[in-house]
């Protein structure tokens, strides 16, 4: 082998070795930077639910502080962190009975400043020392005040910064409170006015509210603020009026009260609007309360905040459900809501209009790595602006009370421009926005709203067009229909002359047609007479099923085509029709499952409805029952093809006859079809409804039976399997 051989192979073996370590390199440090998933969702695209995606990281993990770290004493039990103004960080550890709670206060730079482990109260020149052990929350007001939630002592203390003692909110007496009210109060936010909000543990009136004291006046006790509200069914409804109308012992002992869901954390935006957080309802976790009447401004009431997609392990191999608890809420000055879930340790950004940019953070309870956690037990936003109020630097800070440590979650540089140009397209600066937008999706096409402020940016410059393309691929259905409004508008416009004209010749040759058709006095071939059968059930289905019967008319190749065209209708509705009233999923959607749903559901009741009619003394074979069902299915087609042509033209504000046609379809169907069942089956209409409730029982039989069969299949399968391997070993 020659020396030029031997140093090629050295060269390409370095090569790969090099190649090699800078990939373990690099998913070394993915692995341990981004221990977790960055995922967000996309709504809209399907009438049953939103799709997850993966997409670039926000944020990355800063650092993670504990006792050590900090240069004291170990945390017994961290359960809060808050910030001030000066962007100082609290940390509240709860302490136990044998140690003392305190609040430990870091600068902006996360170094220690000092610790306040008591509240001093002077009365009458004696200073009384107020421990507050069992505290579950700080709150430190932009007047630099400090309240405490001392939860086991019930009540809430209000001391200055070097921890002097200045207020105190215990239970107030008032008519307001019920008699079996425990406080315990464990959240508190003060606003600009004075005005005390405090959560009580359990509590499902709302938060307690506390007016500031006024010259000469002490504080008092207003009322209850915000709470949640009872979301009942109608059936839940229908049971309660019947047990109240017909009531007896066993009923009024077994009947349940249905109260709201309690509030799991309340903070203050920098306008005095009040978010609120609910750890156990399936929609509506999230809600902005106005200063007032305490209503629910925020367009959430039917948002899912559950994050449906990922809740949900495996354990033993049994599938177990691992529900998310939102216990955390923090909101920015741009009104950005942060929300931390302590089932998983996620942390979920939410935009001021509810969706979903990023998520971050993980652990899943059993977190060990940096940026997951065990038990997350609180979340506080941190930003450092510059003088125009520019945010140069965006922390995201959460405890664990398990691990007993703060992680420092930093937005990185995609994260900043994702939230500045997201707050540009909320404010309204689509045109401004637009460069950044293309930037953002070179780096990922997996964000949602980047399509939406993309296409807002071409809608604000009149490109019409070009807005639709990127709404299309967006999902983004209002944008889209102000895109499509203006475009469908400046057509009409340019092509009036040519589309009136079109009208007028079809409606001309329609007519023409017509009176041609009167004057032809030609014989027709068998198959034109079927055909001509076929269409006339649409207008006399008593004479047309009357002389399929009689005369044993009726053909099974009409028959096949037009079930051919009820499926092929079917697709193409979804495919074919308009954006705007169209959702499906390219990616899941089935032809196969529409064939089952279409062809599959008519011959089930073929099928059903010939064994059933066969015991019940009908007349009907099992030819002229396909051939009458088939036939019933063409004013359905016909609603199809008008509903996809229409879509494709209308705006949704004016569609809304579009289901009252395919509800009239549907129910010109059923009558074409009780008519024909009563005609070949000489039933009176008494026994027509009992066969057919018969025939959708036998539907349901045949279906189980299938079922049935195919899990037999299977396991006979796999015992088949199992024994060749056993022969083959």
């Amino acid at each position: 082998m020659t020396k030029k051989v031997l140093r090629r192979m050295l060269a390409v073996l370095l090569a790969v070795m090099v190649v090699a370590g800078t990939m373990v390199t690099a998913f070394a440090e993915t692995s341990q930077y981004v221990p977790y998933e960055n995922y967000t969702y996309w709504e809209d695209i399907t009438g049953s639910g939103r799709k997850l995606v993966y997409n670039r990281p926000m944020y990355n993990t800063q650092f993670v502080l504990s006792s050590s770290d900090i240069g004291i004493d170990a945390f017994i039990e961290l359960v809060d962190v808050c910030t001030d103004k000066n962007e100082n960080v609290y940390l509240l550890d709860k302490g136990s009975p044998d140690v003392s709670a305190k609040i430990v206060v870091l600068d902006a730079s996360y170094k220690f400043v000092k610790e306040i482990s008591k509240v001093y109260k002077e009365v009458d020149g004696t200073v009384e020392e107020l421990d507050f052990t069992g505290a579950y929350n700080v709150y430190v007001h932009s007047d630099s005040n400090i309240y405490i939630c001392d939860t086991e002592h019930g009540r809430v203390l209000k001391c200055d910064n070097d921890g002097r003692y200045i207020d105190e909110y215990t239970l107030p007496d008032s008519p307001l409170i019920p008699e079996d009210f425990t406080y315990r109060p464990v959240k508190v936010v003060a606003d600009s006015r004075g005005y005390v909000y405090i959560l009580s543990e359990g509590s499902y009136y709302g938060a307690l509210l506390f007016a500031p004291a006024e010259s000469g006046t002490a504080k008092e006790f207003i009322g209850f603020y915000g709470a949640n509200t009872v979301v009942g069914g109608i059936l839940g409804a229908i049971q309660s009026a019947l047990n109240r109308m017909f009531p007896n012992n066993e009923k009024m002992k077994n009947q349940t009260r249905v109260l709201p869901y309690t509030f799991s954390d309340i903070v203050i935006d920098n306008r005095d609007f009040i978010y609120t957080t609910t750890d156990s309802a399936s929609k509506g976790q999230l809600k902005k309360l106005n200063p007032g009447a305490g209503n629910n401004i925020l367009k959430s009431n039917d948002k899912r905040f559950i994050d449906d997609a990922v809740n949900r392990t495996y354990l033993g191999g049994l599938n177990f459900a691992l529900y998310q608890k939102i216990i955390g809420l923090d909101v920015d000055d741009k009104e950005f809501m942060y929300a931390l879930d302590s089932t998983y340790g996620r942390i979920y950004l939410y935009d001021a209009q509810c969706r979903l940019l990023t998520t971050f953070g993980g652990g899943m309870q059993s977190g060990t790595q940096k940026g997951t956690f065990q038990t997350a037990s609180a979340i506080c936003i941190k930003e450092t602006k510059d003088t125009d109020g520019n945010v140069l630097v965006n922390d995201v800070l959460v405890t664990d009370k398990t691990n007993n440590t703060l992680t420092v979650f930093r937005r990185n540089d995609y994260g900043n421009m994702v939230v500045g140009l997201t707050r540009m397209t909320i404010d309204g600066d689509y045109v401004e926005s637009r460069e950044g937008w293309e930037e953002a999706m070179k780096l990922d096409k997996n964000l949602q709203i980047a399509y939406t402020g993309l296409a807002r940016a071409y809608l604000a410059e009149k490109n019409y067009e070009k807005a639709m393309e990127v709404a299309l691929e967006g999902y983004d259905r209002d944008t889209y229909a102000l895109a499509f409004e203006y475009h469908r508008q400046n057509l009409v416009s340019k092509y009036f002359a040519l589309l009136f004209g079109a009208v007028v010749l079809i409606v001309a040759a329609i007519i023409v047609a017509v009176v041609l058709k009167k004057r032809k006095a030609t014989d027709e071939v068998k198959a034109d007479s079927e055909t001509k059968l076929a269409l006339s059930t649409l207008i006399h289905p008593g004479l047309a099923f009357e002389e399929m019967k009689d005369k044993k008319r009726g053909s099974i190749r009409v028959a096949l085509v037009i079930l051919l065209l009820f499926y092929v209708s079917a697709v193409i509705q979804v495919l074919w029709g308009g954006f705007l009233f169209t959702k499906y999923d390219p990616g899941s959607f089935n032809s196969l499952w529409v064939l089952v749903q279409s062809v599959g559901l008519v011959a089930l009741w073929v099928i059903s409805n010939w064994l059933v009619t066969t015991l019940m003394g009908g007349k009907g074979k099992l030819k002229e029952i396909f051939v009458v069902t088939c036939y019933c299915l063409m004013p359905m087609i016909g609603a199809r093809l008008i509903y996809i042509v229409l879509t494709n033209f209308l705006l949704p504000t004016e569609g809304s006859f579009l289901g009252i046609l395919t509800t009239v379809a549907m129910i010109y169907s059923g009558l074409l079809l009780v008519i024909g069942m009563m005609r070949i089956h000489d039933f009176s209409m008494g026994r027509l409804i009992g066969t057919s409730l018969l025939t959708v029982f036998g539907m349901a039989a045949i279906i189980f039976l299938m079922i049935l069969v195919g899990i037999l299949l299977q396991q006979l399968g796999g015992f088949v399997a199992t024994i060749v391997t056993e022969l083959l070993m």
